[in-house]
């Protein structure tokens, strides 16, 4: 047996008989539980589908610019070498609570990519990075690892919807995603993530972003409901002055939608900004969670936190949970949420246009996601460039449409209740 094959069995024991797999007593996961382990194994799958076979781990990339400054690595996690160098300056899966999912990933992957982004020394625009995935299997777990040398600056547009291939399989996917970027000192990385699975999608995103001094991370995120459809970020800023801003649209109609943010400073004065903004309809479950923790070394750290969630119609459960750890006397932080349904003097506001109610509330609603992505991308003309603008158009047209909202007829009164 080679080293790969055990590696991956010794993670697969690991995970089963050590019982790992116990999120209900986690704060994370109290509202949202993962589906058993067995799942994100394969051992739960039904008999695979016929999907195409993929190459490049499921990936597809296209740089737009100076194509010499990236270096490329498709690499068989199945075998010993490439493996090694797959995973490697990785963080073992350790003790946090998301440490079973790492667990269920080292177990089952089997490709991933390596991406090495360097420093434009002529000063011209950054590299735009376009970056698709479509799933290469019923059960999966891809990898996906960039680096950005000091000084680099880059774009990133990273896809995640099936296509009309994928979509007609009858077998609804699982795939346990993990995803590490690495910005080195004054690297600069804007990045605009669409996740978009299928209404029987079983899916859990996990990105480790770790910003060096001075680096700078900006992301807009748009993601759509599914069977469970968990989005987490863990973000260290270990380095002075580094920045980061996470922004998340998310659109649950009848479906769940976990989105967890976790800022740690190590660094003195970085700053971090995590908002969402939560669309749910029916009887959707939403699980907003950020979580901030600044260390004692991190003097004049700044942290913003703020959530919004909208129950748009029918009556779904939307939590949304601002949290802070500060050790540290010099710090400057602000967090707040807000939930409920938007103010009837608003839409009457609209209408005074001449609108009818769904167009008034589709306008406003698209007012407030599109805000959102301009203040993650930290650019408007980027969120139109990169065709976050349009993506976020239909998403929106998508749901109201299946909430019923676009009929012209009064709505009826939108409800929830709070977590």
């Amino acid at each position: 047996m080679n080293t790969a094959r055990a590696d991956a069995l010794a993670a697969r024991a690991h995970l089963l008989e050590a019982g790992g797999w116990q999120f209900r007593r986690l704060e994370p996961f109290r509202f949202v539980a993962p589906p058993p382990a067995e799942v994100w194994l394969g051992e739960a799958a039904a008999t695979p589908c016929a999907l195409p076979p993929l190459a490049g781990a499921g990936w597809t990339v296209h740089p737009i610019g100076r194509a010499g400054l990236l270096d490329a690595r498709w690499l068989d996690a199945t075998d010993a070498e490439q493996r090694a160098e797959l995973l490697r300056g990785l963080p073992a899966p350790g003790d946090d609570h998301a440490t079973p999912f790492a667990w269920a990933h080292r177990a089952l992957c089997r490709q991933g990519l390596r991406l090495r982004v360097a420093a434009d020394q002529t000063g011209d625009s950054p590299l735009t990075l376009q970056l698709r995935h479509l799933p290469g299997a019923v059960v999966e777990a891809p990898l996906l690892v960039i680096e950005l040398e000091p000084g680099a600056r880059c774009v990133l547009i990273e896809t995640h919807e099936r296509d009309s291939a994928t979509a007609s399989c009858a077998q609804d996917a699982v795939q346990n995603l993990q995803i590490h970027l690495r910005l080195a000192e004054g690297a600069r990385l804007q990045h605009w993530r669409v996740a978009q699975p299928a209404a029987g999608d079983r899916i859990a995103h996990h990105l480790d972003v770790r910003l060096g001094r001075g680096a700078e991370y900006g992301q807009a995120m748009l993601a759509g409901g599914s069977a469970y459809h968990l989005q987490r970020a863990q973000v260290l800023l270990e380095g002075e002055g580094a920045q980061a801003r996470l922004t998340s649209v998310l659109l649950a109609d009848a479906t769940q939608l976990d989105r967890q943010v976790r800022m740690v400073h190590a660094g003195s004065r970085t700053a971090s900004t995590a908002r969402v903004l939560a669309l749910a309809g029916g009887r959707a479950l939403v699980s907003g969670d950020l979580y901030a923790h600044v260390q004692p070394g991190a003097e004049d750290a700044d942290i913003h936190q703020h959530l919004a969630g909208i129950p748009t119609v029918g009556a779904p459960r939307l939590v949304m949970r601002p949290q802070l750890e500060i050790e540290h006397d010099a710090v400057k932080a602000a967090h707040g949420t807000t939930w409920g349904r938007l103010p009837d003097d608003a839409i009457f506001f609209a209408r005074q246009r001449g609108l009818d109610r769904a167009a008034a509330l589709a306008l406003i609603l698209q007012g407030m996601a599109a805000a959102e992505l301009t203040r993650g991308l930290g650019d408007d003309e980027l969120v139109q460039s990169s065709g976050a603008g349009q993506a976020l158009d239909a998403a929106l047209l998508g749901y109201l449409g299946a909430e019923g909202l676009l009929d012209p007829a009064p709505a009826a009164p939108a409800g929830g209740r709070h977590g």
